[in-house]
């Protein structure tokens, strides 16, 4: 082998090493939302600087929606996993369902 070659198999098994130990220093504990597998949407209202109607996100919910729901904690009823996001949808467009409700509330405290 050559001395390039020894230095690149040194060097990865250095990184295979490494890695594990990384990855382990940077998990963080998800919170009550955060699931990295699951993708939500957020269906109530749009709210500037929050998130828009709609919106999906994967990996979890930015702290900026976060904070909003603690604030409005009904608001943490219309994040909905993407599987129940049709459902849900027909629900906020039906008058008198607890989603139609509930984004009534939310809209009017805006």
């Amino acid at each position: 082998m050559s001395k390039k070659n020894d230095k690149l198999a040194a060097d990865a098994a250095v990184n295979e090493t490494a890695i594990p130990a990384a990855e382990t220093a940077t998990e963080a504990t998800p919170t009550e939302r955060e699931n990295t597998s699951v993708t939500q949407v957020y269906c109530g209202p749009t709210v500037r600087g929050v998130a828009k109607q709609y919106t999906v996100f994967r990996g979890g919910i930015p702290e900026a929606l976060e904070a909003f729901i603690a604030i409005h904690p009904e608001a943490g009823e219309l994040v909905v996993d993407v599987e129940r996001f049709a459902e849900t949808r027909k629900r906020l467009e039906t008058a008198g369902t607890a989603e139609a409700i509930l984004y009534g509330k939310i809209k009017s405290e805006l």
